[in-house]
């Protein structure tokens, strides 16, 4: 049986003290308190900071029984006395707890203790916004406003006596309650606002979604966090004592914090055994939950057979519905409990709690599965009169399929099923997207040989919906593969084209040769007649067509789906049909009609979209990337101001994704790196939390893109998984991923590193490199061409960079960056090329438009550029502008923290010798290198390190375009000569 403690040492008898403390964790007669006043001395004084208008949130964590409620309880106490309201909000594990629960029992709280402070916001909101209309499907806007106002209600709450919100077990809590409270913990600005969660992070653990919101929150800067660990031998054998009446013996204090760990639920429990005589020397408990049994036998038989139904229903205890289930009153039955501590009576609640989970858990556990199935059954028999409340729904679910999986044989599997769906779409539609999806799947799991195999394959299809929608991609990926798999089998075309249909907007090369292939059966299936699955299954063939080679089949079956769309008038095939042309249309020729696009979808999102936020999310991402790839960057930053709370009210970490895609742009545009970094990061721990291949190769790509600009040597390339790469290279990210890897081991002076990555870049125009991101890949190829001195792309590289000299340097969909203008790559080529003239023109005109648009790493990098075509140019004057370029250009290098253009241009400043080639210190090592000398023997001669020697000559050898020692000797020699 898994073990689930509660995290308090308490003491009989049990009841209410007044006040605004939880009456789980206090006595008639207040316990000593033993231990922890290190402890509750840092969070009174987080208290006082929160009374002074500094908001926090303190997660005390630990393992079950270690304190931590207790430790919260004499924090409300401390509160109590000065006058400041506690109000509580419990999680629960049960699986049919609504969403929210824990932020309801709070605002019930505040409404008991301040009903004017409701004003704006109902508890009830939480389970059913009032802000929906009746039967409509709740969208994510509506519940961002909830957020907004829950935020507002309880910082208003807290104006004129502060406030202490207590939630408990925070570990169970919904992904819902704990994304409000991430909003709550960032948007309570000045609030007197003090916030205190017990969290169990073994448990946590075991759950990767709800520990990386938890994290998340952890990570704020208005969040920390209180671990507990167990009480010491002297504080064990205090707590005894006030259970044992009198100071137990050494050997006692021994065995009990041998067995316990100093875990004070196991001490108080382990002392009342021992105080009732009932423990002997053999019988010790090996497990708190024997400890439990033991407790709960003094019971009488009758208070036993309602505890046991008790367990089962859940924490909280219904008399009504216990009543109905066993057809006779409960409360004096109940009694014994209440007296024992077994059961508590929350201050200003009628309704009893179980005092401890595991005592609810160790009845369960005793009752066996069968008799657990069978009570599931009556408890779901009970409650099925009330199935259209949907505060009782999600409860009904959960009692029905325990019902049904344990084998109850009264249990109808259809219906069981079928309240479980019910339960299942209520929390979509209340946007808890993660429980929809847990719901999903019991139903699929249930279901599993009961079925029929057409219901089986709309099971799955739900399910990879609330996965998507949850950010769990490579869940939604393999359940659509297997709901395509059943729908082929038993022939559904309508089933196979939804399945196909599912995962949008996701470039993962694995799902998109998968998905073309689903696309194509399923129109097959659906037949050549105009429709809205025949349209949208159009559309995203084109997408997949995209990232497989086919542009010219892009074009056309794009086009096929707009005009199916814009006949048959169906909104959600005309924004599915926008989407595949704006993919159609993504390379740098596209860019004003990807602005036309994303403007139409703008207005369909006013007007008859389905799903009018996701629309305006994507016009809004849209109409960005076109606007930085036409260098209108104040525009596109109106645009991302725009984006912003629309991808705020999606509530749905994709959307998040693309935010910060593109908050990137303007901060790598700019130079400000460790934004880049601190952005970067959170897009990539999205990306891992849904296990999306694509995203995390483009979050790597951005690592090293920075790495790349500031020099940065302390990445490891085994971070790469090769089989990842391997299989990337057929990937539409690989290319990009490929110019940066190699750039960054030019600017460390790697160059047989760089030479790998280069030469494994697709050619120019191959269609391995989309049209979305060739403007980006053949720039950056240009520029590590011109520095590995190879001049073959050269020529065809001008010829398609011409058309597009007055655009920037960006992607075409999905922008993660800006490279500066186009004109001064043009210029790299030229300047190669041997065009000087042409060359010194294109970089003037790109250091002119960088410099307009505040783009300084790149402006920065033209002038050093220049400077090195006008040292090799040598007309008079020519010489004094190279280093007065090089200087600023390094001074800004310098400012920014780009250490390799600094080194390079400073080097140019000093004035070199050799045609501008080598720096004088270069040129001597050279000389010693055409000696035949080692690095270990030019680090003697020349007082430097060997590493600097090594740094050198790789400078050199980068420099002159050669790959060994020995050209550099000759080169020496020709030179001397």
């Amino acid at each position: 049986m898994r073990l689930v403690m509660a995290s308090i040492v308490t003491l009989r008898p049990f009841g209410a003290i007044g006040g605004n403390t939880d009456p789980a964790t206090v006595s008639t007669v207040a316990p000593r308190y033993v231990g922890r006043a290190t402890e509750l001395g840092g969070l009174a004084r987080r208290l006082d900071a929160a009374l002074a208008g500094d908001p926090s949130v303190v997660l005390v964590a630990g393992e079950p029984g270690i304190g931590k409620t207790r430790l919260v309880t004499e924090l409300a106490r401390l509160a109590g006395a000065r006058g400041v309201p506690v109000l509580w909000g419990r999680c629960s594990d049960d699986a049919g707890a609504p969403a929210y629960w824990p932020w309801r029992g709070v605002l019930r709280a505040l409404h008991a203790t301040a009903p004017d402070a409701l004003a704006a916001v109902d508890p009830t909101d939480l389970a059913e916004p009032a802000l929906l209309a009746a039967g409509s499907a709740a969208g994510a806007g509506e519940r961002f406003v909830l957020f907004d106002v829950v935020t507002r209600t309880l910082t208003a709450a807290s104006a004129t006596t502060g406030l202490l919100i207590a939630l408990d077990d925070l570990q169970w809590a919904d992904p819902d309650s704990l994304a409000l409270l991430a909003h709550l913990a960032r948007d309570a600005a000045g609030a007197r606002l003090l916030v205190v969660a017990t969290v169990r992070p073994g448990e946590l653990g075991a759950d990767p979604e709800r520990a990386g919101h938890v994290a998340r929150i952890e990570a704020l800067p208005t969040a920390e966090r209180l671990d507990l660990d167990g009480l010491a031998d002297d504080e064990i054998a205090d707590a005894l004592a006030d259970v044992l009446g009198g100071a137990p013996t050494r050997e006692v204090v021994a065995d009990v914090a041998a067995r316990s760990g100093g875990n004070p639920f196991f001490v108080a429990e382990l002392g009342r055994v021992l105080a009732a005589g009932a423990l002997r020397d053999d019988a010790v408990p090996a497990a708190v939950r024997d400890v439990v049994r033991l407790r709960l036998a003094r019971l009488p038989a009758g208070c036993r057979a309602v505890l046991d139904v008790a367990a089962v229903a859940g924490a909280e205890i219904d008399e009504s519905l216990l009543r109905t289930v066993l057809g006779a009153p409960v409360a004096d039955a109940l009694r014994p409990a209440l007296d024992d501590g077994v059961l508590v009576r929350p201050p200003g609640r009628t309704a009893l709690r179980f005092a401890h989970d595991i005592v609810r858990e160790a009845l369960s556990d005793v009752l066996g599965a069968q008799e657990r199935a069978r009570l599931h059954g009556r408890l779901a028999v009970a409650l099925a009169p009330r199935a259209d409340d949907p505060d009782v729904l999600p409860e009904l679910a959960r009692h029905a399929l325990a019902a049904l999986a344990g084998g109850d044989p009264a249990q109808d599997p259809e219906q069981a099923l079928d309240l479980a769906r019910g339960a299942a779409r209520l929390a979509g539609t209340r946007l808890a997207f993660a429980e929809s999806a847990r719901r999903h799947a019991h139903v699929l799991e249930a279901g599993r040989g009961i079925v029929a195999p057409a219901r089986r394959a709309r099971d799955l299809v739900e399910l990879a919906r609330a996965q998507l929608r949850a950010h769990a991609v490579s869940d939604a990926v393999a359940t659509c593969a297997s709901a395509v798999e059943l729908a082929r089998h038993i022939g559904d075309a309508t089933v196979l084209a939804e399945a196909a249909l599912v995962v949008q907007g996701i470039s993962d090369a694995e799902l998109l040769i998968a998905q073309r292939g689903w696309c194509d059966d399923a129109l097959a299936a659906v037949g050549p007649d105009d429709g809205p699955l025949r349209a949208q299954l159009l559309a995203q063939l084109a997408h997949t067509l995209l990232f497989l080679g086919r542009p010219d089949e892009v074009e056309g079956r794009s086009r096929e789906a707009l005009a199916m769309a814009e006949r048959i008038g169906d909104p959600a095939s005309l924004v599915a049909a926008l989407r595949a042309r704006q993919l159609a249309r993504s390379g740098p020729e596209g860019h004003a009609e990807r602005y036309a696009l994303g403007t139409r979808l703008l207005d369909l999102a006013a007007d008859g979209a389905p799903d009018p936020v996701d629309a305006a999310l994507w016009g809004r991402l849209w109409r960005f990337d076109a606007l930085c790839q036409q260098g209108r960057f104040d525009d596109a930053e109106q645009e991302l101001d725009r984006l912003a709370p629309v991808a705020a009210a999606t509530r749905q970490p994709l959307a998040r994704l693309h935010q910060l895609r593109s908050r990137i742009v303007f901060a790598f545009g700019r130079g400000r790196f460790d934004e880049v970094r601190r952005l970067n990061q959170e897009a990539a721990q999205l990306a891992e939390h849904g296990r999306h291949a694509g995203a995390t190769m483009t979050a790597l790509a951005v690592e090293w893109q920075v790495a790349k600009m500031v020099g940065d040597d302390g990445l490891d390339e085994t971070r790469l998984d090769p089989g990842m790469v391997e299989a990337g290279r057929q990937s539409p990210v690989f290319a990009v991923l490929g110019t940066t890897m190699a750039s960054w081991h030019l600017a460390l002076y790697r160059r047989d590193e760089a030479l790998r990555w280069y030469r494994d870049l697709p050619p120019p125009g191959s269609p391995r490199i989309p049209r979305f991101m060739c403007l980006v890949v053949e720039a950056l190829r240009v520029q590590i061409a011109a520095d590995l001195g190879d001049s073959a792309p050269m020529q065809e590289a001008y010829r398609f960079l011409t058309p597009f000299a007055d655009l920037f340097v960006v992607g075409g969909a999905g922008a993660t960056a800006t490279h500066g203008s186009v004109q001064q790559y043009l210029g790299i080529a030229a300047g190669e090329l041997g065009r000087t003239d042409v060359a010194i023109r294109h970089l003037r005109a790109g250091i002119d438009a960088d410099d307009a648009r505040g783009l300084a790493p790149f402006a920065a990098s033209g002038r050093y550029r220049l400077a090195v075509v006008l040292s090799r140019r040598g007309r008079p004057g020519d010489s004094d502008e190279a280093r007065a370029l090089a200087r600023r250009a390094a001074a800004t290098a310098a400012t920014l923290g780009m250490q390799p253009l600094r080194r390079m241009a400073a080097e140019l400043v000093d004035n070199p010798r050799d045609g501008g080639v080598l720096s004088p210190r270069e040129a001597e090592i050279a000389e010693l290198v055409a000696r035949g000398m080692t690095n270990r023997a030019i680090a003697e001669t020349a007082h430097i390190s060997e590493r600097t020697v090594e740094t050198h000559v790789a400078h050199i050898l980068a420099k002159l375009g050669f790959s060994g020692r020995s050209q550099i000797a000759a080169w020496a020699v020709t030179r001397e000569s």
